[in-house]
C-alpha cells in the first residue's frame, strides 16, 4: 500500500471528520425517535408488572414466615402445658384442626418427631408418615434441618398424600418440626388477595396502572376500586398478551394506552398494565429537545474540529513517539513505537523499534553472561563449606548434618565443623549481612579467619570471636558485617562454651521432651566496630538432646503473600519427629519450607545444622 504525505492524511481526516458527524446525526435522529420512546415504555410496562407480582410474591413469603412462627410458638405453648406425650392425643389432632379451620391461609398442619415421623396432623392420612421414605418430603426435612429460620419448598406433589401442596416449616425448640401445607388453591387466592390490596398503590409512570383480572377478564382489583367488576375488552385478550409478552395499543376504557399483561396465578388471573399513550408523547417532546440540544454541541465539535485538526495532526504523531521512547528510557522494552500514518512517521518508527530491538539483544547477552558467572560464584561459595556426611563417621559420641540452600544470588549464609582435637569439637552458624560478590568474599574471609582464632583459642570462645573480629573489622572497608553463633563441644561430658554475636537464637532438643527456643546470651554483630567484647555463655548436652543452628533464611521464607514461615511453624516441624536421624530432621524442615512458599522466589540462603549428642 502506497503512503501518504502528511498534508494528504491531514485534508482527507477533515472531510473524513465532516462527513462522519453529518452521517451520524441523520442515523441518531433517524433512529433515536423510532427506538427510544417505545423502548422506555415496554420497559416501563415489563418492570411494573414483574415488580408487582414480586411484591406480591414477597408479601405471601413474609405470610408464611410469620404463620409458622405463630404455629411453633401456639404448639410449644400447648405442648408445655399439657406435657409431651400430649402431641399423641386426640386432643392435639382437634388442636391442629381447629387452627386450620380457622385460617384460610392453612390447608393441613402436622408436628413431625425428631426421628423424621409425622406424629400428628390436622390430616388423619399424614400421621404416622415417615419423612425419609420419599426423596420429596426427605428434601423437606432436610431443608427445615439446614434452615435458619422458617423453610419454604416450592409447590410440588405431596409426598404425603400426593395432593398439590406449598410446603413450609421450621424445627421447634424442644425438638421435632412444625410443617405446614398450603394447597395450591388456597396459595392462587392468597397471592390475588394481595395483589388486590397492591394494585390501588402501584403506578406505572406517572398516569399508568395496573389492573388485575380473572380468567374470564373481569376485573378483580383496579386502582380506587375504579373497574371492578367490568370487563375488559381488548382485542388481544390478557391470556394471549401474557403468554406472546407483547405490548399492544388499545382503547382502554375510552383512553388509547400502551398494554402488556403477566400471568400471575396458575387459576387464570392475570396482571394488567395500561400505560396511556399521551404520557409516551410527552416522552417523545422531552426527547426531541435532548435532540435538539444535541446537535448544538455536535456542530459546535465540528467547528472546533475544522479549527483545531491540522495543528492536533501534525503533533499527534510526535506525542506518540514521544510516549514510546519516554517508555522506553523508563525500562519499558516491550514498548513498540507503531505510528505510520505518513511517511515519515512510518520510517521514524521503524528506526526506534530496530534501536530497542538491538538494545534487547545486548541486555539479554549480558544478563546470560552474569548468570553464567554468579552460577560458578555460588559453586565455589558452597565449595567452601564441609559437604561430606555423615560427618567424623568413627566418632560414636555424636552425629550431626548441615546444610544450605542457596538464593538465586550468591550470598553470605555459612557453616562449619571441625575437631579441635579428640576431645572438642567447634560448631559454627553465621550469616553475612547483604548479597551478592561482596558478601560472598566477606563470607570466605570471616570463616576462615573464625575458624583459625578458634582453633587457637579453643574453649576460650569470646576471646576467639573478639580476636576475629578485630581482624574483620581491619579489612571491612565495605562496611559489612556478620552474625554469628559459634560453640565448642567438651566431647566426653556434654560441656558447650559458647558466643552468640547476634545470631539468631538455636533450638534445643532435650531428650524425652521437645524442641524449645534457647534465649541465650547475646552480644553484638562481628564486623561493626573493633575493641568489643563478646561475653561468652555455656550450656550442658546430655545423651539424645539435639541442638538445631539455622539462619534467618529458614524463619523469613515468604510465601506468595508475603507472609513468613516464622519460627513457629520451624518448631511444629522439628517437633514432629526430634528423634529422627539429622538428615531427616533437616530434610523435614526443608521440604516444609517449600510447601509452605510453593512458587514463591526465595530471596535468601536458607542454611541449618542439626547436631545430636549421644554421651
Amino acid at each position: 500500500m502506497k503512503k501518504k504525505h502528511l498534508s494528504q492524511i491531514i485534508q482527507g481526516k477533515i472531510l473524513m471528520a465532516v462527513a462522519g458527524v453529518f452521517a451520524f446525526l441523520m442515523a441518531i435522529t433517524m433512529l433515536f425517535f423510532f427506538f427510544f420512546a417505545k423502548d422506555r415504555t415496554i420497559n416501563l410496562i415489563h418492570t411494573g408488572l414483574e415488580s408487582c407480582d414480586t411484591n406480591a410474591v414477597c408479601s405471601w413469603d413474609k405470610n408464611r414466615d410469620q404463620a409458622v412462627h405463630a404455629w411453633v410458638e401456639y404448639i410449644g405453648e400447648y405442648l408445655k402445658g399439657e406435657g409431651a406425650d400430649a402431641v399423641y392425643s386426640a386432643g392435639f389432632t382437634e388442636y391442629l384442626n381447629t387452627i386450620v379451620s380457622q385460617n384460610k391461609s392453612e390447608s393441613e398442619l402436622s408436628v413431625i418427631g425428631s426421628d423424621g415421623i409425622i406424629v400428628a396432623s390436622s390430616n388423619p392420612e399424614n400421621a404416622g408418615f415417615d419423612m425419609h421414605l420419599k426423596e420429596g418430603s426427605e428434601r423437606i426435612l432436610q431443608g427445615m434441618e439446614e434452615s435458619d429460620d422458617v423453610y419454604i419448598q416450592d409447590c410440588m406433589e405431596s409426598p404425603i398424600n400426593g395432593s398439590l401442596m406449598q410446603y413450609s416449616g421450621a424445627p421447634m425448640p424442644d425438638g421435632g418440626y412444625v410443617l405446614s401445607g398450603q394447597s395450591r388453591e388456597v396459595f392462587n387466592q392468597l397471592k390475588t388477595d394481595m395483589l388486590s390490596k397492591s394494585i390501588p398503590f402501584s403506578r406505572i409512570g406517572k398516569e399508568g396502572y395496573l389492573l388485575l383480572t380473572d380468567q374470564d377478564d373481569m376485573i378483580i382489583s383496579s386502582p380506587q376500586d375504579q373497574y371492578d367488576g367490568e370487563k375488559l375488552t381488548l382485542k388481544t385478550s390478557p391470556k394471549e398478551l401474557a403468554e406472546s409478552g407483547e405490548i399492544v395499543r388499545a382503547n382502554v376504557f375510552g383512553t388509547y394506552s400502551w398494554v402488556g399483561a403477566r400471568v400471575v396465578t396458575d387459576n387464570g388471573n392475570y396482571l394488567v398494565a395500561v400505560y396511556p399513550l399521551r404520557e409516551a408523547w410527552n416522552t417523545w417532546i422531552v426527547s426531541t429537545i435532548v435532540l435538539v440540544v444535541i446537535y448544538a454541541v455536535v456542530f459546535l465539535i465540528i467547528f472546533l474540529l475544522v479549527h483545531r485538526m491540522v495543528m492536533k495532526h501534525m503533533v499527534e504523531g510526535v506525542y506518540s513517539l514521544n510516549g514510546s521512547l519516554q517508555a522506553i528510557t523508563g525500562g519499558d522494552l516491550g514498548e513498540k513505537a507503531d505510528f505510520r500514518e505518513s511517511l515519515e512517521f512510518d520510517e521514524l518508527s521503524d528506526g526506534i523499534n530496530h534501536m530497542v530491538s538491538r538494545l534487547k539483544g545486548l541486555i539479554k547477552e549480558a544478563e546470560k553472561k552474569i548468570n553464567e558467572e554468579l552460577a560458578m560464584a555460588a559453586e565455589i561459595q558452597v565449595s567452601f563449606l564441609p559437604r561430606e556426611f555423615p560427618a567424623f563417621s568413627d566418632r560414636e559420641e555424636f552425629e550431626l548434618f548441615a546444610s544450605m540452600v542457596p538464593a538465586k544470588e550468591v550470598g553470605g549464609d555459612f557453616y562449619d565443623f571441625f575437631l579441635l582435637d579428640e576431645d572438642h569439637l567447634a560448631l559454627v552458624m553465621a550469616d553475612v549481612s547483604g548479597k551478592g560478590i561482596p558478601a560472598a568474599m566477606f563470607m570466605v574471609m570471616a570463616k576462615d579467619k573464625l575458624r583459625h582464632s578458634v582453633k587457637k583459642h579453643g574453649t576460650n570462645v569470646s576471646e576467639a570471636v573478639m580476636e576475629a573480629n578485630e581482624e574483620l573489622c581491619r579489612e571491612n572497608e565495605a562496611g559489612l558485617f556478620v552474625t554469628i553463633w559459634v560453640g565448642v563441644l567438651t566431647i566426653s561430658t556434654g560441656h558447650v562454651d559458647y558466643v552468640d554475636a547476634g545470631h539468631n537464637y538455636p533450638a534445643i532438643y532435650r531428650a524425652g521432651q521437645e524442641f524449645t527456643i534457647d534465649k541465650d546470651v547475646h552480644c553484638a554483630m562481628a564486623g561493626i566496630m573493633s575493641g568489643v567484647e563478646f561475653p561468652s555463655g555455656s550450656f550442658e548436652l546430655h545423651a539424645g538432646d539435639v541442638l538445631y543452628l539455622y539462619t534467618d533464611g529458614v524463619t523469613e521464607a515468604t510465601d506468595a503473600t508475603d507472609e513468613m514461615f516464622r519460627m513457629e511453624r520451624m518448631l511444629d516441624v522439628l517437633n514432629q519427629n526430634p528423634d529422627a536421624p539429622v538428615e531427616k530432621i533437616d530434610a523435614a524442615v526443608r521440604a516444609a519450607i517449600a510447601d509452605f512458599v510453593k512458587d514463591a522466589p526465595q530471596f535468601d540462603d536458607m542454611t541449618m545444622l542439626v547436631f545430636r549428642y549421644k554421651g
